[in-house]
């Protein structure tokens, strides 16, 4: 007995010891990025009621804090402008490093299986076929100073969860095997454009709707999600419940201080598109809520056209856009669409146009972000005057080929092919089947052909004049 006695306290030592380390989640490790010139949130756990000290190597001095009743601890570290290999040190009874840490810009890249499309191709994932011309990408793949945090999937579908697995790496070839297309291109040109170190974290789970990445207490009580909310005990799949990604991948990061996301989800909600703008809104001002970060960026992806996908589904994407949220932008790559394949292979332009809003709206790079948005039209005889925003420079189509994707109606709301001429930064459309046309429509359908762009380069959205209801598509 006595012996038994001494092992318990031998071993209850052990257990004491190790509770007593400091501890941090997987997001704060070694080769991780912090966001420049701002306070970062820094938090962990320890022994309940000590003191954790928390020494960064651009201080002199250490910031300190108490770990409360339940051990948790968190604090505030203030950051300089952009530089490389610094290192944390934080102890409260043992000591643990965080190394080769760089300080620049930090962007979380979230959705479902658009953004988590990886850049290399799976022999035994079917849908997951590998960007086009993923060899070449992996050629210049090496940057050491653009690092990768891939959270490994998880779902919770009662509790918030306080961790999750990953790692932070320097991007090169061999780590991008399994890593979002687009958020490696994201990453890459604004590295490359900044000449700054990035940190991109993905989290992403293909399938999920805007539903399983908002916290529950969000919609628990809102009638917009009853039917969702009535569905819950139906779902087969876990990935389709409410709040299981809130729950298992977005709250044990909530509160890495980012520079802004980048999303890119929306297919999974085709069923309720009628509700998915203001499904969408939530999500976004809930996010910003829960992150303290009111007025963080929010650039997201329009989807693009399949065959499965209705045009009002772009439509309220469009129109979350055109909210007045700030620090909000849309992107859009009907040049991409795929009929029969929702997962189009041509990341690099959703990666690429994703980034130019980034660059010039949080960092002020003279570059152009946004396509040609229709803005209003004018009746002149048999033909509608239409124009855009975001034309100063003019309109065009690729090798100056004829404008496709227009159809006009006249009041009986029958819509026909319509004949588009360019002039200058306004569009004449016309029918001869119309002869007093009083709406337009442009890449409005599921799937659609369409080739308008302004003259940097960027498509115009789909949109529609009129509101009539579906019957009339």
């Amino acid at each position: 007995m006595k012996r038994f006695t001494v092992l318990l306290l031998f071993l209850g030592g052990i257990f004491s010891a190790l509770w007593a380390e400091v501890r941090l989640p997987a997001i704060f490790s070694d080769n991780m990025v912090l966001q420049q010139r701002t306070r970062v949130n820094l938090w962990g756990k320890a022994s309940p009621g000590e003191r954790v000290h928390v020494l960064p190597s651009w201080r002199r001095t250490p910031l300190v804090t108490e770990a409360d009743a339940e051990g948790r601890w968190r604090l505030q570290v203030p950051t300089p402008k952009a530089c490389r290999n610094q290192q944390i040190r934080i102890w409260e009874k043992d000591t643990l490093y965080i190394n080769n840490v760089l300080i620049g810009e930090v962007w979380l890249c979230s959705g479902q299986s658009n953004m988590e499309f990886p850049v290399c191709k799976h022999p035994d994932v079917y849908w997951q076929t590998g960007m086009e011309n993923a060899e070449e990408e992996l050629r210049d793949a090496d940057y050491p100073e653009l690092r990768l945090f891939r959270m490994e999937p998880q779902l919770s579908e009662t509790e918030e969860l306080d961790d999750c697995k990953g790692r932070w790496v320097s991007c090169k070839p061999s780590e991008l095997y399994d890593f979002s297309a687009i958020a490696f291109v994201f990453g890459r040109r604004l590295h490359t454009a900044l000449r700054l170190p990035v940190g991109i974290i993905q989290c992403t789970w293909g399938g999920t709707h805007a539903e399983s990445w908002t916290k529950m207490s969000v919609m628990q009580h809102d009638s917009l999600y009853a039917p969702v909310l009535a569905k819950f005990k139906e779902y087969h799949q876990a990935h389709k419940h409410p709040a299981v990604c809130w729950n298992g991948m977005v709250a044990p990061i909530l509160g890495f201080t980012l520079k802004g996301n980048i999303w890119y989800q929306a297919e999974s909600n085709w069923p309720r598109a009628e509700a998915y703008e203001q499904v969408f809104t939530n999500l976004i001002n809930s996010w910003r809520k829960e992150w303290k970060q009111p007025d963080m960026p929010f650039y997201f992806m329009q989807v693009a056209p399949h065959v499965d996908l209705p045009p009002l589904l772009r439509e309220a994407q469009l129109n979350v856009w055109q909210s007045g949220l700030k620090n909000l932008g849309m992107a859009t790559v009907p040049d991409a669409g795929d009929s029969l394949d929702i997962h189009p292979r041509n990341k690099r332009i959703a990666g690429e146009r994703l980034a130019l809003w980034a660059l010039a709206k949080q960092y002020d790079h003279p570059v152009a972000c946004c396509g040609p948005l229709f803005h209003k039209l004018k009746v002149q005889g048999d033909k509608l005057i239409l124009t855009f925003k975001y034309a100063k420079q003019g309109l065009m189509t690729p090798n100056d080929a004829p404008v496709e994707g227009f159809v006009v109606a006249g009041s009986d709301g029958r819509f026909y092919p319509a004949k588009a001429v360019i002039r200058g930064s306004r569009v004449e459309v016309s029918s001869p089947q119309v002869s007093h046309p009083v709406a337009v429509r442009y890449g409005w359908g599921h799937f659609f052909r369409a080739n308008l762009y302004n003259k940097e380069g960027l498509p115009a959205f789909p949109f529609r004049s009129d509101q009539w209801k579906l019957s009339h598509n």
